[in-house]
């Protein structure tokens, strides 16, 4: 089994998760590892649904596992307690591990940070020889127009 190839999302989570992993001087697998055991760190809403089953139906919460579920949760070496949370908050939703994962990793990718803008803006400035940009008033504006 293979793990969820990046090239296998929408083309614009491709570029943002290739964007963030080269920001933070990690290969996609390892930066795609650390976003899934800081996912699994936060709680979220579905965190009350994987509760109440938990409470309410003990023992009959396990998800589907689809042919991504077990590589998901092997080859990207997570430890067993993230892997616990994903596949009890794929439970909770409905759905196969694998997909669950994948929609997770595509909303992560929506997500843009002031440091995804900045990055951006600077990979645009390096293609174009010459042109100069006040990277300090660039993130100025950023931080401005999203109220920070």
């Amino acid at each position: 089994m293979t793990p969820i190839e990046i090239e296998d999302l929408p083309a614009a989570a491709t570029d943002v998760l290739q964007r963030r992993s080269r920001a933070a001087g990690l290969s996609v697998q390892e930066y795609v590892r650390a976003e899934l055991i800081a996912l699994t760190g936060r709680r979220v809403p579905l965190d009350a649904v994987v509760e109440f089953l938990a409470e309410e139906r003990s023992g009959h919460t396990r998800p589907e596992v689809d042919a991504g579920g077990p590589a998901v949760l092997g080859v990207y070496g997570l430890p067993a307690d993230a892997r616990n949370v994903l596949t009890a908050r794929a439970a909770a939703a409905g759905r196969p591990v694998g997909e669950y994962v994948r929609q997770e990793l595509i909303a992560l990718a929506r997500r843009g940070t002031i440091d995804d803008a900045i990055v951006e803006i600077r990979e645009a400035v390096e293609r174009v020889p010459g042109m100069v940009v006040d990277m300090d008033a660039v993130a100025a504006s950023v931080r401005y127009a999203r109220g920070l």
